[in-house]
């Protein structure tokens, strides 16, 4: 496949615009979604018709992942990121003149197919940007401006709302998408397209790989996945923490939520800080798991009758930067485990993963608020996440025995800066 990069050291001017892009189009996508949410709130429709908005949301990003795997490997990536910001543009301003509910559902679909498509040529694409020592700097810029443009679009969207209208919302929302059309075009790394003449070693190694052959990865993903589902279970509940159990205000409620993406800004810097120092396949792995039965710690921590609701405004910081550790520590391993040539389906196949986890999750949440205490719900997770990397402890270390014994000597780092490595890191927000 054609594939254009700076192989003489990393082409920052291109990570700093898909910086800029991810921040559109964080901000784009949710300040739609939440300008929607408010909208059926406000005309009268119930619970069941926002939970529904959310499926439309998050539905085709589980639904679509191998196509739009395969969509990131074999076509241009300028033309596919500015395709996609196009049909999210359309989809949005169609959404203010829309009144009918199953037409908005109908958007909602077409806006997140849209996000489906960009999702894997972005994560491809950003490493080919970057030498390998500066991969884990560039993953934590890009996805601080995916972090940044999720804070500010529910915010923007409730100050406009609260000003103008909805329909005022959904047009920030659309420039945004369209100025990620515009900013994406001065992008000079370039993937996909005509394929290219793969060495005989690539070749092989292309033809034969597969998520479900790497054991080690597949290891991180599902212990990855398996925990998200339980926290997202919670993360329905946290609202009925924090208001009914402590009764505490909105604004607490929003403090608290939004501590938990501003541990995820500062946790992707720190942990783009270790990892450059971890060079083991192996080391990200153990980094993942102890991120994880981190995160379950703090569920757990959650859920213990504390004394003031203040005191889950460090736990969710520190939540926060664990999430993001995490998600750093899986997108590195798939950048250097997963040939060139199958970075988009390998990314497609980890965010398809990622999301369904998300939205069964959210599904379990609905169901557990019917049949457990708020908090013994919080207790029931953390213990529950903490048992899920107990579980997998094993099966990483026999994966990891037999990635040393099966893998080919290493390659110097040189030639590894010239061959290129793939993936950035899955967004995952709680």
């Amino acid at each position: 496949m054609s594939f254009t990069s700076f192989l003489d050291g990393t082409r920052w001017s291109d990570v700093y615009t898909a910086a800029t892009c991810a921040f559109l189009a964080g901000t784009a996508m949710f300040t739609a979604d939440f300008a929607l949410t408010l909208r059926l709130q406000t005309e009268g429709y119930g619970g069941f018709a926002i939970a529904a908005l959310i499926i439309c949301a998050t539905l085709p990003l589980v639904v679509l992942a191998p196509l739009t795997g395969r969509m990131a490997d074999r076509f241009d990536s300028r033309a596919l990121m500015a395709v996609s910001g196009l049909v999210q543009t359309a989809a949005i301003v169609t959404m203010a003149f829309t009144d009918n509910l199953y037409g908005l559902y109908a958007l909602v679909i077409v806006n997140a197919a849209g996000t489906a498509v960009l999702q894997p040529v972005v994560s491809a694409l950003v490493p080919a940007m970057t030498r390998r020592e500066d991969l884990p700097h560039a993953v934590a810029m890009v996805q601080t401006g995916a972090l940044v443009g999720l804070a500010a679009g529910p915010a923007v969207a409730g100050f406009l709302i609260g000003a103008q209208s909805v329909g005022a919302a959904l047009m920030l929302a659309a420039a945004c998408a369209m100025g990620r059309v515009l900013l994406c075009c001065d992008i000079r790394t370039r993937r996909g397209g005509i394929r290219r003449d793969l060495t005989t070693r690539e070749a092989a190694a292309s033809a034969s790989w597969r998520l479900g052959g790497d054991r080690l990865l597949t290891a991180m993903v599902l212990g990855l996945s398996a925990v998200i589902a339980a926290m997202c279970a919670v993360n329905v509940l946290s609202v009925f923490l924090v208001r009914e159990v402590y009764d505490a205000t909105e604004s607490m409620y929003g403090l608290i939520k939004a501590c938990w993406t501003a541990g995820m800004v500062v946790g992707a810097w720190v942990a783009a800080a270790a990892i450059r120092r971890l060079d083991r396949d192996v080391q990200l792995a153990w980094m993942l798991m102890a991120c994880l039965a981190g995160v379950g710690l703090v569920c757990l921590g959650q859920g213990l009758p504390l004394f003031t609701v203040l005191l889950m405004v460090p736990l969710n910081l520190i939540g926060g930067m664990f999430n993001a550790g995490e998600n750093s520590a899986l997108g590195i391993a798939v950048a250097r485990r997963v040939p060139e040539a199958f970075r988009g389906r390998a990314n497609a196949a980890v965010h398809g993963r990622v999301n369904a986890a998300q939205l069964i999750g959210f599904l379990l949440g609905g169901a557990m608020s019917t049949v457990m205490d708020v908090q013994v719900a919080f207790v029931a997770v953390g213990l529950v996440s903490i048992a899920i990397v107990i579980a997998c402890l094993p099966v990483i270390r026999r994966a990891a025995r037999d990635d040393g014994e099966t893998r080919p000597p290493a390659v110097p780092a040189a030639q590894r800066d010239l061959a290129g490595v793939a993936a950035l890191t899955p967004r995952v927000v709680w």
